[in-house]
C-alpha cells in the first residue's frame, strides 16, 4: 500500500488540484531537536511545543540508563508565526560530555534520542555521499544501507541523439553517458551539474585533508583518487562529453517529457542533446577550471584535459558575450536556465585562478564591479558568482585590493543577515521564505557563513551553520529529518523515481528533500509532490558542504 498510494493520487487529479488534495503533515506537540546530535563545544538546544503554561523545566536524559544528567529551564514562550506555534526553547550547551541522550518535558512525548560526538555527522556525510553514488546514470549502482540492498541496472545507454542540438546529424548518437541524474527525474543538466559540483569542488578546496579519508562504496574505492573526488569525477567526466569541438556546450541531454515512475534501465523512451547557452557554456568553463586546479596533484594529465575543456569553454563565450538561450521548446523537462550573467563571473573567477591570463582580470573586475561586488544572501543554481567570489578569497592568489575589501564586506553583510533572521525564527533556521528547494537553500546558507567566519574568525558564524544542521535534521515544525535514511522519522515517500518503483518499502537514502513550500505548513511526504518532496542534486551538494565542515576524517 505504500507504493501504491501515491501513484493513484497522481493520476487521480491534475497537478495543481493535487497539491489541495494532499494531507498536511500534521504539526503535533512536542520537542523538536536535531536527530543526529550535537557537536560538544557548540550551541545544543530544542524548540519546544504544547507544554502546559504550569511547566517550566526540561530534562536532558541519558539513553542508556535514563539518568538525569542536566535540568534547565525553558525559555519564555513566544508565537512562531511561519508555522502558527507558541514556542519555548530548551538550551543545554553546557553539557559537552560524550554520549546519548533526550529531552524530556513533562506531560510531552520524549524527544528522539541524540548523540553528542565530535564525528556527530561523520555518518551523515557518508550517506550524503551514498546518495550522489545511486544517482548514477549509465552503470549497474548497488550498496547496502542499514541492513536494505538498493540496486538497480546500468540505465540510458544510448544517450543520447542529435537531432536536435544539430538537425543535420539527426539520428546520430553522441557520447553522453554517465553523470548523475539530477534529481526525481532522469535528466541530466549541465548547469545544475556545475553547480552542484562547483560547490563540493569548493568543500574539497576548504576540506580536503578531512575528506580525503572518507571510504565510500564505490567500485573506484581505493584507487588513484581519494573516494570524494572520485564520485565527483564520475560527474565531471560526464560533463566533457556534454562539450561540442567548437567549446560551447548542450544546456542539457533529457528526454522530450518526464518519464514514468519506473527504473531508470526501463526508460527506454530517445533522449536527446538540447542546443548549446552561454549559461551552459559558462558553467562547464567554470567546473572544469576549479576542478582542474583540485585534480592536478592527483592527476595531472587528467587536469590538462579539463584546463583544456575551460579554455575552449571560455573562448565560445568570450566570442559571444551576450546571452545564447537554449532553444528547448521541443522539451517539457526541467529548464535550468537563466541569465548567464552570474555563471560568467564564476567562470572568470575560475578560470583566472587557474591559469593568470592577465586578459581575463580586467574582464573579472569589472563584470564583478557591475553588481558593485554584491554577494547573494541566498543562492542556487544560475547564481554560480558566489561559488567564485569564494573561490577568489579562498585562494592564495594576491588579488586586487579594491575587490578583495568589498567581497570581504559584502560576505560579512551577508552572513550578518542571516543571523538576524535566525534570531526572529522559532526554529533558528537563516531564510524566512518558502519557496521550491528551500531546505536547499538553508543547507547552502553555510557557504556564505564559513565565508564569514574565515573572513572574521567568530565562531557565531559556526553556531548558525550548526542551527542550519538542526533544522534540517529535526528542529522545525515536524519534528522530522528532511533527509532520506537517516534521523527521526525521515521522509518515506520521496518524488524520487528509483524510491517508488524498486519495490522496497525505504526510499533511497541520502536526499535532502524541498521542504515546505510556499509556507511552513506546508510539505507533504507524498510521492506525488515534486513540489515539496522532491530530491536533487543540488540540494544534496549543499548539505554536503554544511557537511564537511565539521567532518573529523575516518579514524
Amino acid at each position: 500500500m505504500k507504493k501504491l498510494l501515491p501513484l493513484l493520487l497522481l493520476f487521480s487529479v491534475s497537478l495543481n488540484a493535487q497539491y489541495n488534495e494532499f494531507e498536511r503533515m500534521p504539526l503535533r506537540d512536542g520537542i523538536r531537536v536535531n536527530s543526529i546530535g550535537f557537536l560538544p563545544d557548540f550551541p545544543k538546544g530544542a524548540t519546544v511545543v504544547g507544554a502546559s503554561d504550569e511547566i517550566s523545566d526540561f530534562s536532558l536524559i541519558r539513553a542508556a540508563d535514563e539518568t538525569v544528567v542536566f535540568e534547565g529551564e525553558l525559555g519564555a514562550k513566544w508565537l512562531h508565526e511561519d508555522s502558527a506555534e507558541w514556542v519555548r526553547s530548551a538550551d543545554f550547551s553546557s553539557i559537552t560530555d560524550l554520549g546519548e541522550y533526550f529531552i524530556r518535558v513533562a506531560g510531552l512525548p520524549d524527544s528522539a534520542v541524540f548523540r553528542i560526538a565530535e564525528d556527530v555527522y561523520n555518518r551523515s556525510m557518508l550517506i550524503n555521499m551514498i546518495g550522489f553514488y545511486g544517482q548514477r546514470c549509465g552503470v549497474p549502482v548497488k550498496f547496502e544501507h542499514d541492513g536494505v540492498v538498493f540496486e538497480k541496472k546500468a540505465c540510458h545507454l544510448d544517450d543520447g541523439y542529435l537531432d536536435f542540438y544539430d538537425p543535420e546529424r539527426a539520428g546520430e548518437i553522441k557520447d553522453g553517458c554517465g553523470g548523475w541524474h539530477d534529481a526525481g527525474d532522469y535528466g541530466k543538466y549541465i548547469v545544475n551539474a556545475a553547480f552542484s559540483t562547483g560547490i563540493m569542488l569548493s568543500a574539497w578546496e576548504h576540506f580536503g585533508e578531512a575528506l580525503n579519508g572518507l571510504t565510500l562504496p564505490i567500485p573506484e574505492s581505493g584507487g588513484s583518487l581519494p573516494d570524494y573526488l572520485a564520485e565527483l569525477k564520475f560527474n565531471i567526466d560526464w560533463m566533457l562529453k556534454m562539450q561540442f569541438e567548437d567549446g560551447r556546450v548542450s544546456h542539457k541531454l533529457t528526454r522530450q517529457n518526464f518519464g514514468a515512475m519506473q527504473m531508470p534501465s526501463e526508460d527506454k523512451e530517445k533522449r536527446f542533446f538540447v542546443p548549446w547557452g552561454t549559461d551552459a557554456t559558462a558553467c562547464l568553463a567554470a567546473v572544469t577550471a576549479q576542478a582542474a586546479r583540485v585534480f592536478e596533484p592527483y592527476d595531472a594529465d587528467y587536469a590538462a584535459v579539463l584546463k583544456d575543456a575551460a579554455s575552449k569553454a571560455m573562448e565560445a563565450n568570450m566570442k559571444q558575450w551576450w546571452d545564447q538561450v537554449p532553444d528547448q521548446s521541443a522539451f517539457r523537462t526541467g529548464g535550468y536556465h537563466a541569465p548567464a550573467s552570474h555563471d560568467k563571473k564564476w567562470a572568470l573567477a575560475e578560470y583566472w585562478l587557474l591559469t593568470g591570463e592577465e586578459r581575463i582580470l580586467p574582464w573579472l573586475i569589472d563584470a564583478y564591479r557591475e553588481d558593485n561586488y554584491v554577494v547573494d544572501v541566498n543562492f542556487d543554481w544560475g547564481k554560480g558568482r558566489n561559488i567564485g567570489a569564494i573561490s577568489l578569497l579562498n585562494s592564495d592568489v594576491e588579488l586586487d585590493p579594491n575587490m578583495e575589501a568589498l567581497l570581504k564586506h559584502d560576505f560579512l553583510q551577508a552572513a550578518d543577515r542571516v543571523l538576524d533572521q535566525i534570531e526572529t525564527h522559532g526554529y533558528r533556521r537563516g531564510i524566512r521564505s518558502h519557496y521550491w528547494g528551500v531546505n536547499g537553500g538553508i543547507a547552502r546558507l553555510a557557504m556564505n557563513l564559513y565565508t564569514a567566519y574565515q573572513i572574521s574568525g567568530e565562531k557565531k558564524y559556526l553556531n548558525a551553520i550548526v542551527a542550519q544542521l538542526d533544522y534540517l535534521y529535526g528542529r522545525n515544525p515536524y519534528g522530522r529529518s528532511f533527509v532520506t535514511g537517516e534521523g527521526s522519522q525521515p521522509p518515506m515517500f520521496p518524488h524520487h523515481r528509483p524510491s517508488e518503483a524498486d519495490g522496497i518499502t525505504e526510499p533511497w537514502p541520502g536526499h535532502l528533500i524541498g521542504g515546505a513550500n510556499p509556507t511552513e505548513l506546508d510539505w507533504h511526504d507524498v510521492m506525488p509532490d515534486a513540489r515539496t518532496n522532491e530530491n536533487a542534486i543540488n540540494w544534496d551538494a549543499s548539505i554536503n558542504f554544511a557537511l564537511a565542515i565539521f567532518y573529523k576524517g575516518e579514524s
